[in-house]
């Protein structure tokens, strides 16, 4: 029976994950409700964990955002490091400048725009080290030293690992685009399940809600430059006004792809982004200081990596690494998900060591130099504007007495040259890497949502440009600035959740180059079939013209194209068959007496199935001398046992059929050993055998956990009164008798995955076997095998 969910899925034309969609959006929909509303009462909920998550076990982010840089430094030298993040013969498909480009623009961006002064100039007026003075030279050293490391190798870090991840189970083993296939390792096809649907919607929330932030800090920045350069009033309804714009120009994007979208915006933006930092640079009180004072940064950052990357301000309770160094790590953990997805998308082709290297050397770089200019050059015009030496000037009043960082940027820049000019191309700037976040952003959502990269209906990727900006609006609109603060307080609790996830999926694809990677040069890894999810297979599965031959519902690999050093093979779903002796599937077939219960199973023969008939086997097992037998004459008296030592069935059936309780005691003892023995007979078929175990009193024994699959035959109990009175030559009142003796087929039909009608001719009953088997068992023998259905 098709769920609700589906059906509305269905109705609305979409193509995708209904759990995973429908859940993420009800998510978002209901936070944003919540603290549109009831901002104080969120924030105050929400502000008790933060806190306690910030100052009082912030030492968690520190030390695994430290031990996370070290997994990457240490793969990248090892000879995982040369494996690809695709197959073995990929090549790139975007060239280094536009996919570094792109990769600013998605990752930090938008973020160094808004602290890129603010932060360097908080650290020079408020030194959080012991010992140095505010406003001094060594204050201006640490604060840049500070500011790069925030947004130096560890926060690339943070991104990069989810991006390899993504990128090795996505393009090496083929996987759905989602967080949850970096857990096949562990999970197997569960990724499929309850449990990976679950990751997933914690990881699409967090996104929204992570990007959320991002904007709707960009909305402030780009009303406050407004202000500054056209006296554009400050107010909530400009900022809704600003995100819409944004929005509807993310939207655009979204709608025109890739290529032509968020390549082309992020490589204008960051030309722009350059231009602009020359002209600071130019026209800065001494460019050749903050040249000076950028180089020396290198050093001041170098030497300070080591202190500051397990720095947790202890002898002040955790409260300046939880103001800013926590919160930074938790802010950016939550849309680490979308931007390692998307760094794995525009990487693919690289390899590990290449991705690792250029991941974070390149931004790291560039954050340098961006930080050098803008936080030497406000150190400057701050001093000159200071009433004293060692006092704060017009930028410090500012940002750190005044509190409004959004406008840091625009009063740097109207000291200088062409000021005007200037600030338009900072809002440009300022307005392109918040597009090119929603694009990418709706771009990486829609693909987690659905579970692969092809063409989807373009509504969803809409749906979740228009999600981000909706949100904003909604907050900022009903509860201002408050609201935004709200929402940072739960990002702060989400981004725990999303740092696990982190480091156990760093954990999990460590096992798994374990498992694919060779060692001989050239590298080569064990080859993967492309997995689909299952709501889409099936979907291809029935369209016309569509071959789904080359996919398969849950992951395996390609058999020949083990590496050379074979010692970790892959726990996969098949292999776990193969290692335990059990058939590929095991289907559990019930059904009244008369109901056609063997007609179905002579059927299911000849469509390659391993037929057993319980009462038969369990017959052939329980000879003299089996332990299993004695179990049960211990249970069941001496009398279940003749002279000869053999079973005496007849007294042991009236025993059982008497007692429900007697019925499911001795199917606990008997049905291990049959279970054994008809997995064996199974298994002899071949590895990729179906078992079907004929029980009648699979639902009085409750044994329909013991299955992988139910199958029930009904029939109206007229006709099987009817079958029986022909076949047995019995009056109608001793056939209802047998009848009244069973469970009812309501009770088959609960327990039962598929029931089968048996109202109508031998034919009608055989295509309906068929038709069972082609939409429940050939699936799962195409995802074993990968044949054509």
């Amino acid at each position: 029976m098709t769920s609700p969910l589906t059906r509305l899925h269905d109705t609305l034309g979409l193509r995708t994950s209904p759990a995973i969609f429908f859940g993420s959006a009800a998510a978002v929909v209901l936070f944003t409700a919540a603290m549109g509303l009831f901002p104080g009462p969120v924030q105050a909920a929400f502000g008790v964990v933060s806190s306690w998550l910030r100052y009082d076990v912030g030492w968690i982010y520190t030390l695994s955002l430290t031990l996370l840089v070290a997994f990457l430094f240490i793969l990248a030298v090892t000879r995982y490091g040369r494996v690809k993040l695709g197959d073995d013969d990929a090549v790139p498909e975007y060239s280094g400048l536009t996919w570094f480009g792109m990769m600013f623009a998605a990752g930090v961006g938008a973020v160094l725009m808004f602290w890129g002064i603010a932060e360097p100039m908080n650290h020079y007026a408020n030194p959080p080290m012991a010992g140095t003075e505010p406003f001094s030279d060594r204050a201006a050293s640490e604060a840049m030293a500070i500011a790069n490391f925030h947004f130096g190798i560890h926060m690339w870090a943070i991104l990069l690992v989810p991006g390899l991840c993504f990128g090795y189970f996505t393009y090496k083993r083929k996987l759905p685009p989602r967080v949850s296939s970096a857990f096949q390792p562990l999970l197997g096809d569960r990724i499929h399940g309850p449990i990976g649907k679950t990751i997933d919607i914690i990881a699409v929330v967090s996104t929204v809600f992570g990007l959320g932030v991002s904007v709707g800090l960009g909305a402030l920045q780009i009303n406050a430059g407004m202000n500054y350069v056209l006296g554009t009033p400050v107010a909530g309804w400009v900022q809704a006004l600003i995100l819409a714009v944004v929005t509807a120009v993310g939207t655009a994007s979204v709608l025109v792809g890739m290529d032509k979208g968020v390549k082309r915006l992020s490589y204008a933006n960051l030309l722009l982004a350059i231009a602009l930092l020359v002209y600071v640079l130019m026209w800065a009180v001494s460019s050749m200081d903050v040249i000076r004072g950028t180089v020396q940064a290198i050093g001041e950052y170098a030497s300070m990596l080591p202190v500051l990357s397990t720095y947790n301000d202890t002898y002040n309770s955790g409260q300046w690494s939880g103001d800013w160094t926590v919160f930074y790590w938790a802010w950016t953990v939550t849309w680490a998900p979308f931007v390692g997805m998307f760094f794995a998308r525009i990487l693919r082709g690289r390899t590990i060591r290449s991705f690792i290297v250029a991941g974070l050397g390149l931004p790291t770089a560039f954050v340098i130099i961006w930080m050098g200019i803008y936080g030497y050059s406000a150190f400057q015009s701050d001093r000159a504007t200071a009433p004293a030496p060692g006092q704060g000037g017009d930028l410090t009043q500012t940002i750190v007495t005044d509190g409004n960082v959004q406008a840091a940027l625009f009063q740097h820049l109207q000291g200088m040259p062409l000021y005007t000019v200037a600030a338009v191309v900072a809002l440009v700037v300022i307005t392109l890497f918040f597009i090119t976040s929603i694009d990418s952003g709706a771009l990486v959502m829609d693909a987690m949502a659905n579970g692969h990269e092809d063409a989807a209906p373009r509504r969803q990727s809409v749906f979740w440009a228009v999600s981000i900006g909706a949100v904003c609006a909604a907050i900022i609109l009903t509860a201002g600035e408050n609201g935004l603060a709200a929402l940072q307080e739960v990002i702060i609790v989400i981004g725990l959740p999303i740092l696990l996830i982190t480091v156990t999926q760093a954990a999990l694809l460590l096992q798994a180059l374990r498992e694919d990677a060779g060692a001989a040069r050239p590298m080569r890894t064990r080859q993967w079939k492309q997995v689909l999810p299952v709501e889409e297979y099936r979907r291809r599965a029935t369209e016309d013209g569509v071959d789904v031959s080359d996919f398969v519902i849950r992951p395996e690999f390609e058999v020949g194209t083990e590496p050379e050093n074979d010692t970790h093979t892959p726990r996969t779903w098949h292999q776990q068959r193969i290692d335990a002796a059990k058939a590929l599937v095991t289907v559990g077939l019930t059904g009244g007496i008369a109901a056609g219960r063997t007609e179905v199973g002579v059927e299911l023969e000849r469509l390659g199935a391993v037929v057993v008939e319980f009462d038969d086997l369990m017959g052939e097992i329980l000879v003299p001398g089996n332990p299993v037998l004695e179990e049960l004459r211990s249970v069941f008296g001496e009398d279940i046992v003749r002279a000869d030592g053999t079973l005496d069935a007849r007294t042991l059936n009236r025993l059982t059929t008497e007692s429900s309780t007697a019925r499911t005691r001795m199917y606990e003892i008997v049905s291990p050993a049959v279970r054994d023995e008809a997995n064996r007979r199974a298994r002899e078929v071949g590895e990729d055998s179906v078992l079907v175990v004929d029980l009648a009193l699979l639902a009085e024994t409750g044994s329909e956990h013991d299955f992988d699959q139910v199958l029930a035959v009904s029939a109206p109990a007229e006709v099987r009164v009817a079958r029986l009175m022909e076949s047995h030559d019995i009056s109608r009142e001793r056939a209802w008798a047998f009848i009244d003796e069973e469970a009812v087929d309501e009770e088959r039909a609960e327990i039962a995955d598929t029931v089968i009608e048996n109202d109508g001719s031998l034919e009608d009953l055989q295509e309906a076997v068929r038709a069972y088997w082609e939409a429940k068992i050939q699936p799962q023998l195409e995802a074993a095998r990968g044949e054509r259905v």
